[in-house]
């Protein structure tokens, strides 16, 4: 096993010197840090390429290119007429409710036909999600060959399909950066060899793509070949990944257990017990970091109080992983249960609407605050790590720096509890 290590290192070292001396390391999406942005990179991005009106000025052609894609990957043919096209990113479609409303990553039509996509790099499926777009394009048309509602993620794989569609039966389909897109981007920049700049945006894209999607070619082509080539490591591949998956479990169960430290030390105590929709990240009954990896499990959290509110609820803040670490404030009632946020603003209580008033001006200065119905409020922390693809936003660098990366997020969950509790003059911590 260490031999092969050892080949492998040599191999990724070798790879990594020649990108190094032809540039390719260089990509700008990494360089301004905003690899996997889903609205400000990767929604801007195609949605400019499929607008006729882009900023590419090539018109429809790019458009074109991918409707005759998914019209040769798809079982709904679509007839769109692509020089009446009009391409929005998120547009607005109404008040967020259970079944209706919210913000549509990327909406085509061309007056007739409707085309909804939902694209999803890292971020959680957000509930009825697929189905509050599914109910606005039965608006938009009684036929419903004129209407298509798209599920874009790296893999071509809906993330949590029961919390998206509401449990409901609706119709949709799935494409993938993987494939789909990185092949409707080939195709895009051979339309442009003799536009340079053009091209070579369309260039620092697709290579972002193939690094989200693990698919630098040559390097991941040796390292099958040196494999396949010796009869011995083949017999010793469930090994390597039992190996690699143990380092994984190790490296997030010390994860944990150092945030959990530097919380305590804060002052906070950590609810260790898990109940109901609380997954206890360290519970060791019920194993749930295991069970991440070998069963596609997730949400496991470390959750603590940050007060009382007249004996009825209990203001919580919470650390949680689906794909990334995110990180923020909840509310729960005397029970233990979550309450919504449909429902909070609806609670007569002054100082629960003082913290929610505080918390919507947060996130209407500061876009890297979001809600939910479940969330309060949530941001991803600082650094992110993700662990399901530790290629991701150097999420392996972030965690070979444990000490650094814990005190980085801690720090940063502290001034957000200052920020929301704290009244003029005061500072909790």
């Amino acid at each position: 096993m260490i031999q092969l290590f050892n080949e492998i290192h040599l191999i990724i070292e070798k790879h990594e010197y020649i990108r190094k001396e032809k540039g390719d390391n260089y990509n700008l999406f990494k360089v301004i840090n905003m690899t996997s942005d889903e609205t400000r990179v990767h929604s801007a991005m195609i949605a400019d390429l499929l607008n006729p009106n882009g900023q590419h000025q090539m018109e429809n052609v790019f458009l074109k290119l991918f409707i005759e894609r998914l019209n040769g990957q798809t079982d709904h043919i679509v007839s769109f007429t692509c020089d009446n096209a009009k391409v929005e990113c998120e547009k607005y479609i109404g008040p967020k409710t259970d079944t209706d409303g919210g913000r549509l990553d990327i909406y085509l039509t061309d007056g007739i036909n409707h085309i909804v996509i939902e694209n999803k790099i890292y971020a959680t499926d957000q509930e009825n999600q697929l189905l509050r777009y599914h109910n606005f394009l039965k608006r938009c048309s009684k036929n419903k060959n004129n209407t298509l509602l798209l599920y874009l993620s790296l893999d071509g794989e809906v993330h949590d399909i029961d919390k998206t569609t509401g449990g409901e039966e609706i119709t949709f389909f799935t494409i993938s950066y993987a494939d789909f897109i990185l092949n409707w981007l080939t195709d895009c920049r051979h339309k442009v060899i003799d536009k340079s700049l053009i091209r070579e945006g369309i260039a620092h894209y697709l290579n972002l793509i193939k690094i989200l999607t693990h698919q630098m070619d040559k390097e991941k082509n040796e390292l099958i070949n040196l494999i396949k080539s010796n009869p011995k490591y083949i017999s010793c591949i469930s090994q390597y990944k039992d190996a690699i998956r143990e380092v994984e479990i190790s490296l997030q169960i010390d994860f944990w257990s150092q945030l959990e430290a530097v919380i305590e030390e804060k002052g906070y105590e950590v609810i260790k017990e898990s109940f109901s929709d609380y997954k206890y990240a360290l519970d060791n009954h019920k194993d749930y970091i295991r069970r991440y990896y070998e069963s596609n499990n997730k949400y496991q959290s470390l959750e603590f109080k940050l007060k009382t509110i007249s004996d009825d609820y209990q203001l919580m803040y919470a650390v949680q992983v689906d794909w990334r670490t995110y990180s923020g404030v909840i509310l729960r009632d005397k029970e233990g249960r979550i309450v919504r946020r449909s429902v909070v603003k609806e609670i007569q209580n002054k100082e629960i609407q003082r913290v929610i008033n505080k918390i919507n001006k947060i996130i209407e200065n500061d876009n890297r605050y979001q809600s939910s119905d479940s969330w309060l409020l949530w941001e991803y922390t600082h650094p992110t790590i993700n662990f399901r693809n530790l290629n991701d936003g150097d999420s392996q660098r972030h965690l070979s720096r444990m000490k650094e990366t814990i005190e980085s997020i801690s720090k940063d969950i502290i001034d957000n509890i200052n920020m929301i509790l704290k009244e003029k003059h005061e500072k909790i911590l």
